[in-house]
Order: structure tokens, then sequence, then C-alpha cells
């Protein structure tokens, strides 16, 4: 189904291609991110109608977001994000979307399309 498929991941600056990208890069990116840092996972093609997953490090101590965007129609998407404490849930849903094409559960997850109007 993926067979041609490749990611870039960015993260502060830095752009990884899709050879240099394993499963313990994502672990130490993830896991080490500061303030104002973040990183981006982006598939080549579509995965089940995402563009890119992202993470962040915010202001209030130990708290993430994880982000992801979805492609609706020709020209439009809807954007998702769950803040968390849960730096291994994070790592664990990159790992899946990178490893398995494969995207967390957004039920729990709020929809954030309006902030980029």
């Amino acid at each position: 189904m993926y067979s041609t498929l490749r990611y870039t991941l960015e993260s502060n600056g830095t752009t990884y291609e899709n050879d240099n990208i394993n499963a313990s890069l994502l672990v130490e990116l993830i896991s080490n991110l500061e303030l104002q840092e973040f990183v981006v996972l982006q598939p080549s093609e579509l995965v089940e109608g995402s563009m890119y997953m992202q993470a962040a490090a915010l202001e209030e101590p130990g708290q993430m977001v994880a982000e992801i965007r979805l492609q609706e129609g020709e020209d439009g998407f809807r954007h998702y994000s769950c803040r968390t404490t849960d730096t291994t849930g994070i790592i664990q849903w990159f790992l899946d979307y990178w490893g398995k094409q494969q995207l967390p559960q957004l039920e729990s997850w709020q929809d954030i399309t309006h902030e980029f109007d």
C-alpha cells in the first residue's frame, strides 16, 4: 500500500531524510524536547489522510502537545491537538505513525482547526 512512502523528520532546524530516521532518533528527539522546540514527521504520501504529525514542549513543566493535520477535500484540512504529560504515549504515536503508518485514536484529541483560519 505504501511501497514508495518516505519520511522527512524536522527538529529545531535539522532535517533528517528517510534513511536517517529510526526509532532511537524519534525517542531521543521527543524525550529531550525543551520549550520552543518541536519535532515534525512528514510522510511523502498521506498516511490515513494525514499530512504530518508534530510534537512540542509547552511552558508548563512536563506538558507536551502532539498535533496531527488531516487533509479534508482538495484544499482543506482538519487539525487536531492533544496536550499530555505522557511522553511515552507521544513517542508511541510517532513510532506507530512512522513504522506502521497508523494514526493515534483521535476521539480524545481536540479539533483546533479554527485556530488556523
